[in-house]
């Protein structure tokens, strides 16, 4: 044999071992490389999942802002909502009320009220709460009325007076639920579980008509009068 076979041969062998000892080396000698990178791998991921998350938090977070911001606006426009229908309800309202007026027979016609606001329905009208009315006369006996509201017309002078009406004049007293006083026509109308009640009667009617100048009275009732004597 020569010895440029020889060396062919050797340099084959050579050229063998360390192809060997190469894939020995890194697939046998040290398996911690290939777990070393999958930790690296499984290390990267688990950096990605955990950004992803932290992005996900912060979004739902923005989330829970901006609906929190919404909420607290809509109570605050509920709020003005709120006090611009209680504004509105009591701007146009005046509180202690008095009307008088003087008519031509010398009477004169006072209404006191403690609140009282204009009617949305008729400007001509005020509505008028906690109502104390008179009718004084130099001549002839006065005239109080009093009731928890009533109705004023300006252009008239005319008064609806309901709920828990009373009238005195003399020793007389008038209790019922409503009363027309119609001042133009010097007429005062009380009906609605009408009471009549001096020093020695007691009467039950529908309705009652007075005259305000002469203070005389027509009874109407479709029912027995009741009548008691002390």
């Amino acid at each position: 044999m020569s010895i440029k076979s020889l060396l062919q041969i050797i340099l084959i062998l050579l050229i063998f071992i360390i192809i060997g000892g190469i894939y020995f080396i890194y697939f046998y000698s040290d398996p911690n490389k290939k777990t070393g990178l999958s930790e690296v791998n499984r290390n990267l991921n688990i950096s990605v999942d955990k950004v992803i998350l932290e992005d996900n938090e912060a979004t739902d977070k923005n989330d829970l802002s901006i609906s929190k911001v919404e909420d607290l606006k809509k109570v605050n426009d509920d709020k003005i909502t709120e006090e611009k229908q209680k504004y509105k309800k009591f701007e146009n309202l005046t509180r202690q009320i008095q009307y008088i007026t003087s008519r031509s027979n010398g009477d004169v016609f006072k209404i006191l009220a403690d609140t009282g606001k204009t009617n949305l329905k008729n400007r001509n009208l005020l509505d008028l709460e906690n109502v104390k009315g008179s009718i004084i006369s130099s001549e002839r006996p006065d005239i109080y009325i009093s009731s928890k509201f009533a109705e004023y017309n300006y252009s008239d002078q005319n008064s609806k007076f309901y709920d828990d009406v009373v009238i005195k004049y003399n020793d007389q007293v008038i209790k019922c639920d409503n009363l027309d006083l119609k001042i133009s026509d010097n007429i005062a109308i009380a009906y609605n579980n009408v009471i009549l009640q001096n020093r020695n009667s007691l009467m039950k009617a529908e309705k009652i008509t007075m005259n305000i100048l002469t203070k005389d009275i027509s009874i109407n009732s479709d029912e027995e009068i009741e009548i008691t004597k002390n």
